[in-house]
């Protein structure tokens, strides 16, 4: 009798220690399958660094803007800046930087329009420019500017400081420019000196 009651100590105590053992191996695959989850991890604290934000918290930035839309002949034009923001105080107003925009013609043909800087009325659909200015309509004219107004819906171009344009084979220079017609009629304004091949000449209009 007491060789089988401690035959059955032994084999309960073994019972024991092996249900322990395999409880331990289950607790151990478990935490494997947990670690190679990434459960651990998560919960971790993460020290990544935050990137610093360097623009001003009330403005909304964005790079390559791009603002497109129909003028009053219902021809496409597009405005692109490499950085574009709302003013954080009239949401009207996009202020851009190094502007390159292309304006379609009804016979077909386009302007292209670069400039520094700019600022986008959304209601008024007018642009205000500043800084290197060059507008273009293939080789038919090329006119350089500081500054310049436009009328995105009529296309309509007017500057006031002086100007240089390169047509018809020479170049003229004027205090002031209006592109008006849907650049058919070209106005030279305040001290117009023009130059064609070897001639000078002076004029206030060209067709």
């Amino acid at each position: 009798i007491a060789v089988r009651a401690n035959r059955a100590l032994r084999f309960a105590a073994l019972a024991r220690w092996m249900s322990w053992a395999a409880g331990a191996i289950g607790i151990g695959i478990v935490a494997l399958f947990l670690v190679q989850a990434g459960f651990f991890a998560a919960l971790v604290p993460d020290d990544k660094v935050v990137p610093e934000f360097t623009g001003d918290p009330d403005e909304a930035t964005a790079s390559d803007s791009t603002l497109t839309g129909l003028d009053k002949q219902n021809l496409p034009y597009q405005v692109k800046a490499k950085r574009g923001w709302q003013d954080k105080d009239k949401p009207n107003i996009v202020h851009m930087e190094s502007i390159d925009a292309t304006f379609a013609k009804a016979d077909g043909k386009s302007y292209v329009m670069v400039s520094n800087t700019g600022v986008y009325d959304t209601k008024t659909k007018e642009l205000d420019l500043e800084g290197a200015i060059a507008i273009s309509e293939g080789s038919r004219f090329t006119a350089r500017m500081e500054k310049a107004h436009m009328v995105v819906d009529s296309k309509e171009l007017t500057s006031n400081v002086p100007v240089d344009v390169e047509m018809g084979g020479g170049t003229i220079r004027a205090n002031g420019l209006q592109i008006t017609n849907d650049g058919a009629k070209i106005l030279f304004l305040n001290g117009v000196k023009a130059r064609f091949g070897a001639e000078a000449q002076k004029g206030d209009q060209v067709p």
